[in-house]
């Protein structure tokens, strides 16, 4: 196999009689102004070929090696590599100043430095950030002013044996590129015009079986964690947050990260005896398993994903039972007792657009109520004379 220039293998004995071939970068090698070499990976590795890049990127000086400029470590320190390949990063990115094209518009969106994606909840901002390796994966070099509609479905329709991803992504893509019009990234945004996959609604309410299966095989502390969902309606990291509410208080107060909006939650009756289970002189409502209060999200899920595993729970994952789904159970319940949108809305903060997309299947189930009671009052005027003359005998 052919070397890249500047590359050369050297080959050492070992005590054991064995021999090791080691890969080195140097250039000018065997003349006067030869660099030291500098130790490379195999070539048969992915390394390989990402370092050989950086070594063709750096400059020298009697002080050592520079990258764009940087001031690098000595060739020699563990460090080394580390910093030539934040250097290379950076010089990469500063070369692609000006260039508009997909890969950009992903950086730029999801930069520290861009106040959207800073208001993004961390758990958006994770399934966002494999969105958009996905998209530069696929369109990195293109332009998004060259993006059509057709492009777009095609895309998510690539996604269609899982429909809830294929929507997130297509969700992302839409606001990536509404993003990118005010910024001169694009003209229009054509995901717009796209359709989402069918099916893709993975929030399933819980049905009885589940908290029956929950109360029976759950630690008591993610049966908690549960069933503040259940009454409050609030997003899983919410939940986490809560404060105890002191004795006497009859609501309890929650700040959504989501939508930085803070709600005062009335207690239900059956809610304020779960909570009284809980120690009297504890700050935070829930707890892990240890007894502390979660640091961050992760390590609730770590633990409610190693509950789902259990075999106990087998139903949950056939059936697609997430914990998600307890809010929407919160909106379900509120809507059947005869509260409006708005009032579900200031429980479980959410619009009045996305209640009415939770509780589709609660007015479907009061229409079709209504039209039954209509149909029993007026049976006499078209009952068939076939049904009664049939009852009668």
């Amino acid at each position: 196999m052919a070397l890249p220039k500047h590359v050369h293998r050297v080959t050492k004995s070992r005590k054991d009689g064995g021999k090791t071939t080691y890969t080195f970068y140097t250039r000018g090698r065997n003349t006067e102004n030869a660099w030291p070499s500098i130790r490379l990976p195999d070539p048969l590795t992915n390394e390989f070929n990402f370092h050989l890049a950086i070594c063709d990127q750096l400059s020298r000086d009697d002080k050592g090696f520079l990258l764009g400029g940087k001031r690098l470590p000595p060739y020699r320190e563990p460090n080394f590599w580390v910093e030539a390949e934040k250097a290379f990063d950076a010089l990469m990115r500063q070369n692609r100043l000006g260039i508009r094209d997909f890969r950009a518009l992903v950086e730029a969106f999801q930069s520290e430095t861009n106040a959207v994606w800073r208001s993004l909840s961390a758990s958006t901002r994770r399934g966002y950030s494999a969105y958009g390796k996905l998209i530069i994966e696929i369109w990195g070099n293109d332009m998004p002013t060259d993006l059509t509609t057709v492009d777009a479905q095609e895309a998510i329709d690539s996604m269609s044996e899982t429909p809830a991803a294929a929507n997130q992504f297509r969700a992302y893509l839409s606001r990536l590129m509404a993003w990118g019009i005010p910024r001169g990234f694009c003209m229009i945004n054509p995901v717009s015009h796209t359709e989402k996959i069918p099916g893709g609604e993975p929030w399933t309410p819980w049905p009885d079986w589940a908290f029956e299966t929950l109360f029976r095989h759950a630690p008591s502390h993610l049966q908690m964690i549960a069933v503040s969902a259940f009454f409050t309606g609030q997003r899983q990291g919410d939940v986490l947050r809560m404060k105890r509410p002191l004795d006497g208080e009859t609501t309890i107060e929650v700040k959504a990260q989501k939508t930085k909006r803070t709600v005062w939650i009335p207690l239900h009756s059956e809610y304020r005896k779960w909570i009284e289970r809980m120690p009297a002189d504890a700050v935070q409502l829930h707890v892990g398993a240890r007894g502390l209060p979660f640091r961050s999200a992760d390590g609730f899920r770590t633990e409610w994903q190693k509950l789902m595993r259990r075999d106990e729970f087998t139903r949950f994952r056939e059936e697609r039972i997430v914990f998600h789904g307890l809010r929407k159970n919160a909106v379900i319940n509120l809507l059947e007792v005869g509260c409006t949108e708005n009032q579900v809305g200031a429980i479980c903060n959410m619009s009045p657009q996305m209640v009415q997309h939770y509780g589709r299947e609660v007015s479907l189930r009061s229409l079709a109520r209504d039209a039954m009671h209509l149909m029993e009052s007026r049976w006499a005027d078209i009952e068939p004379a076939a049904f009664r003359n049939k009852n009668r005998t």
